[in-house]
């Protein structure tokens, strides 16, 4: 099998969606298949950024409508000029069309809304015209005129069902998954007498939360000075990250702007908590790259986390938007080092369970599954 993957952004081994594709590509690779990839890295390299953004479903189609691949794997809103152009055009090749979701922005967009209500978030008059907008329109038809729609969790499942109109047969749900050298890490717990390490994994930015967990990651580094927090890969300078915090407690923050993700397990040695705030996940990758090192989650109780983090089981989940149950999740822990044991082993237990090796095939039983529901229905006609 032959399957072009596109994606609107750098294809990059360390990050999101980014490692997603890359993630994926190696297994297939590995299993015999042919992958190409189409990404921000074959446009024009005079075009700034968010040209490249606006543009990339109009390169995306010509790109499609050229490859022999029998699959087309493209993430949220890339196909949709494609899918138009198939559907109206004699002569366009009709490869299986996946649009695949690393987030689906329609959640993104109530989650920005409902930030800006409660005052954490200021968008702009042009919000509505693109993110809060077309944006929404191109993802929308990208899932409607795909023939195979895969998302990270049943929440985007049913939205995309029950508002946007896609057929429930073509939506399925996906794990996202970890290589292999994040499988079976040694699993260090260290002593019950070592101080709380916490660590944040992933962007700094308002749609993950970062105002409430700042809020009661003062609280706790407040109460108890021997506990730390480290952000890894926040995207920003780390004064963005520090100025969130009390002077004071800037010895205790230490910020790792950027990493490899080979570093991980090193930079993650000796903490013992992942926590996100997150208002909206599409999976929460840092989370469980965080329990595949050892640490078990505080989370809030987004989507995503949830299809893998189970409250009381291998870490705590928190409602949205609440310092205060952070805080007080991160407390509990703290005073019950025998619990923090006992989830940071459950929680390395559970990552376990998320190679890309046992989830790349499982995904290619689906691109069959469509395939044969797709000549079943030709047939038919």
């Amino acid at each position: 099998m032959k399957v072009l993957f596109t994606l609107h952004d750098e294809v990059t081994p360390d990050a999101g969606g980014m490692g997603v594709t890359a993630g994926l590509a190696n297994v297939y690779r590995e299993l015999g298949h042919e992958v190409e990839s189409f990404s921000f890295g074959q446009l024009p390299q005079r075009l700034p950024f968010r040209a490249k953004a606006l543009l990339f479903p109009e390169f995306a189609a010509w790109r499609m409508s050229r490859t022999d691949a029998g699959v087309i794997d493209a993430a949220n809103g890339d196909a949709w000029v494609f899918g138009h152009l198939r559907r109206r055009l004699k002569g366009v090749r009709r490869p299986l069309l996946v649009t695949r979701s690393h987030g689906i922005v329609h959640t993104a967009d109530v989650a920005r809304r409902e930030e800006a209500a409660r005052g954490g978030l200021d968008l702009s008059w042009k919000y509505p015209l693109y993110w809060g907008g077309w944006k929404l329109k191109e993802v929308a038809d990208s899932l409607r005129l795909a023939d195979l729609c895969l998302f990270l969790n049943v929440e985007e499942r049913q939205l995309a069902i029950e508002r946007l109109g896609v057929d429930e047969r073509r939506a399925r749900v996906v794990d996202n998954g970890l290589p292999e050298d994040m499988i079976g890490l040694p699993l260090d717990l260290g002593a019950e007498s070592d101080p709380v390490r916490i660590a944040h994994i992933g962007s700094y930015l308002p749609l993950k939360g970062v105002r409430y967990a700042a809020a009661a990651l003062t609280e706790v580094l407040e109460r108890h000075p021997e506990a730390t927090v480290s952000f890894l890969g926040p995207g920003c300078p780390p004064e963005r990250v520090l100025g969130d915090y009390p002077p004071a407690l800037h010895p205790r923050v230490a910020v790792v702007p950027k990493y490899r993700r080979e570093e991980m397990p090193g930079l993650l040695a000796r903490h013992s908590v992942v926590v996100s705030a997150t208002l909206k996940e599409g999976f929460g990758l840092g989370i469980l790259e965080g329990m595949a090192c050892g640490l078990t989650a505080v989370t809030a109780d987004a989507a995503g986390p949830l299809q893998f983090v189970r409250d009381g089981e291998n870490g705590l989940v928190v409602p949205r938007a609440d310092a205060a149950a952070m805080a007080a999740a991160l407390e509990l822990l703290i005073a019950d080092p025998a619990l923090l044991r006992r989830l940071r082993e459950r929680a390395h237990a559970t990552a376990q369970n998320y190679s890309w090796k046992r989830i790349a095939p499982e995904t290619l039983e689906l691109y069959a599954e469509a395939l044969e529901r797709r000549h079943t229905k030709l047939e038919m006609a």
